[in-house]
């Protein structure tokens, strides 16, 4: 274990626990979860070394905090561009304990990163399909929920979501503090609403909910 990945009782549970409402076992679950990801990062880059330092409030916590914006009801989740499986990852596990026949779907092209993420679902017995792809390829996927974090502008987001969505989807993009300006220039090619959520672990940088996509008139 290198030097600065905590153990499991140095980190702090009590955000999943008290607020988000999981039990000691997910905890665990998210733990190894966070283990693997050290393990692997050795090998490859699933996240940035600078990154991986602060990875347990800055990747999994934050993550985690779009639990609160999952709608009552909600089938199926998306998540595009997974990468090392931030947040669909840490939906999937919360998931497995608060809403178990929730199904999620990790859509992630590169072929070492799905591979990690494949492991980690095997590893933890989850409800989660990984589909090593460009998610511009897949056949429409129908889904509740849409999820994407640090993949790319908004109106590509946005154009992603309206491929994939159902009558009722919810779209979820944690965006910066240039989000205005995203939002501005999205609207040119499309017509959504937009909520604002406060991010809890980073400040002026909210959680858009998008949803009622059409192609701008």
């Amino acid at each position: 274990m290198k030097a600065h990945q905590e153990k499991y009782y140095q980190l702090n549970y009590s955000f999943l626990t008290n607020e988000i409402g999981v039990s000691r076992e997910t905890c665990e679950k998210m733990y190894l979860y966070y283990k693997l990801l050290f393990e692997w990062n050795e090998k490859i880059n699933l996240v940035s070394r600078k990154s991986i330092k602060s990875s347990w409030v800055r990747h999994f916590l934050d993550s985690s905090q779009l639990w609160f914006c999952l709608p009552k009801g909600t089938k199926s989740w998306l998540d595009f561009g997974s990468g090392a499986g931030f947040p669909g990852l840490v939906i999937s596990i919360i998931a497995n304990e608060l809403a178990p026949n929730l199904r999620v779907i990790l859509v992630e092209k590169n072929k070492k990163k799905a591979l990690f993420l494949e492991g980690v679902i095997k590893k933890l017995s989850l409800n989660t399909k990984v589909l090593c792809n460009r998610i511009e390829v897949l056949e429409p996927q129908k889904v509740d929920v849409i999820s994407a974090r640090a993949v790319g502008q908004l109106k590509y987001l946005i154009g992603i979501a309206y491929m994939h969505r159902n009558d009722k989807t919810l779209s979820l993009f944690p965006k910066g503090k240039t989000y205005m300006q995203e939002l501005k220039d999205s609207r040119l090619y499309w017509a959504f609403e937009t909520r604002y959520v406060r991010n809890l672990f980073e400040k002026g940088s909210p959680i858009l909910e998008i949803r009622n996509i059409a192609v701008a008139k």
